[in-house]
């Protein structure tokens, strides 16, 4: 299956703060995650704002998750 290159619909994009909010973590270490190639996820520019692509964000968080083992 061919990539779709992203759609520019804010919706599809969550704001750094957002994100890190999400895991409890304070946005400079999100935004040094990103930069450091740590989360896999795809980035752009909105209004000077870096914004993560909402679907990729939550597939690697889903990745990082472990689901608790029943006893």
């Amino acid at each position: 299956m061919p990539y779709s290159s992203p759609s520019n619909s804010p919706s599809e994009w969550l704001k750094v703060t957002e994100a890190a909010a999400v895991i409890g973590i304070d946005p400079r270490t999100l935004k040094a995650m990103l930069r450091d190639g740590r989360l896999k996820v795809r980035t752009m520019q909105f209004d000077l704002a870096t914004r993560i692509h909402r679907g990729d964000w939550e597939a690697e968080l889903a990745k990082r998750i472990t689901p608790p083992v029943s006893a």
